[in-house]
């Protein structure tokens, strides 16, 4: 079995970006390869100083980028970036920053429900196309529904901490590699990758752990 760590946060748009590159090279690759693969979300937060309720988009930017104008900028080339891999990203709807701790626990809690890589793109989808309101539990509550979690095990999630002793291991962990960006990939612990790597890259670096 081939495992590829995927460190990634769910309100990083380079990060949708990487999933759907390595999706399309998991598609390259043959039946045998293909079939051996085991996909491994791992949490990481660009901005775990972030609130539990969030902060609003244009403070988040203004600190962030340095106001509007920058971030406009930069949002741009990323747009662009989105446009190839076929993602049409909509910053402009997005009204509110999250601290996505919460989140990064709900897809541990899909995990063992084998729902994660589903929870995964819900939430990018809502985030970064939707424009959804992620501060909101009801509205990540939905999503996690969504893809087939047990009210049970969201209210866990959000009332005892469930899972938040992961997102820490996670952090850690991400930190005793060196990692300062994401998305990063780990490829059976032998091939890291740094940012939304195209898709030969990534089939290079799992042919290349065989």
């Amino acid at each position: 079995m081939i495992s590829v760590e995927v460190f990634s946060d769910v309100v990083c748009p380079w990060c949708f970006i990487g999933k759907r590159n390595l999706e399309k090279a998991l598609t390259s690759l043959n039946r045998s390869e293909h079939k051996n693969i085991k996909i491994n979300w791992r949490s990481f937060q660009l901005n775990p100083q972030l609130p539990m309720r969030g902060i609003t988009r244009s403070e988040y930017t203004s600190t962030k980028f340095g106001g509007a104008e920058r971030a406009a900028q930069i949002y741009e080339r990323i747009s662009g970036a989105a446009m190839e891999v076929g993602l049409n990203l909509d910053f402009e709807k997005i009204v509110t920053q999250p601290n996505s701790s919460r989140m990064h626990a709900l897809v541990y809690a899909a995990e063992s429900v084998q729902k994660d890589h589903e929870l995964v793109e819900g939430f990018f989808k809502a985030f970064f196309i939707d424009g959804i309101d992620l501060t909101e539990r009801d509205n990540v509550s939905f999503i996690a529904k969504s893809v087939g979690l047990e009210t049970t095990l969201i209210d866990r999630v959000f009332s005892d901490d469930l899972y938040l002793d992961k997102i820490d291991e996670d952090m850690q962990q991400s930190a005793k590699i060196g990692i300062q960006g994401v998305p990063f990939f780990i490829i059976n612990q032998k091939v890291g990758l740094s940012g939304a790597q195209p898709s030969e890259n990534i089939v290079k670096a799992i042919q290349q752990s065989i």
